[in-house]
């Protein structure tokens, strides 16, 4: 029996077509540790070797692929940690490395995690040029009151400053924004979407 392209019986599912991979990618360091974060992440005590980390997560990927044969990337996604700690450079040699280990579909969505604390406009025209095609953009809040209390290490202005090079440069960004603060309104409020939107029209 076949059903939604997955060939069934009491062995198991067997797939008539090999479904698309989507790959994460970590990269654990920032700037500094936020008070409200759980993730793996560390605070990054001098600069990471970025070249040495790279050759890790590449031979990780290497001792993976016999699992994978025959199947293509559909998404990545860089994640952390603040991965725009990293180079362009670093960025660039990752990519190439995943691109010659496994196949990716030419439409395929590659997205970067970036901190508005870290944000230089040459360094993200740098993930664009290295095949960055989506960045991930840690907000959280566009109130200077809550950047103060979640810990960020970026301001309001910073923040718009750097929404705005990333929408200009990339395009396709998403804005990551918190709810339910202490202290404000239980979901996210108007006045805080409205500042995002106006910081995205402010670029078309």
């Amino acid at each position: 029996m076949t059903q939604f392209g997955v060939a069934t019986d009491l062995g198991g599912p067997r797939f008539t077509a090999l479904p698309p991979l989507s790959l994460y990618v970590h990269i654990p360091w920032c700037l500094q540790k936020c008070p409200y974060c759980d993730f793996n992440s560390h605070e990054a005590r001098g600069a990471p070797d970025e070249a040495a980390y790279v050759a890790a997560l590449l031979a990780d990927l290497e001792s993976a692929l016999p699992g994978v044969w025959g199947r293509k990337v559909g998404t990545v996604f860089i994640g952390g940690g603040t991965p725009s700690l990293f180079s362009p450079a670093a960025i660039d040699r990752l990519l190439s490395g995943l691109r010659a280990r496994l196949p990716l579909l030419p439409d395929a969505e590659v997205t970067l995690e970036a901190n508005p604390g870290t944000f230089e406009r040459e360094r993200f025209a740098g993930y664009f040029a290295a095949g960055i095609n989506r960045l991930s953009l840690g907000v959280q809040s566009f109130s200077p009151r809550h950047l103060e209390a979640l810990g960020r290490v970026h301001g309001a202005d910073e923040a718009r400053r750097a929404a705005e090079a990333a929408i200009t440069i990339f395009g396709n960004v998403n804005l990551d924004l918190m709810f339910a603060l202490p202290g404000s309104a239980k979901w996210t409020s108007p006045r805080r979407l409205r500042s995002a939107r106006r910081t995205c029209r402010s670029t078309n």
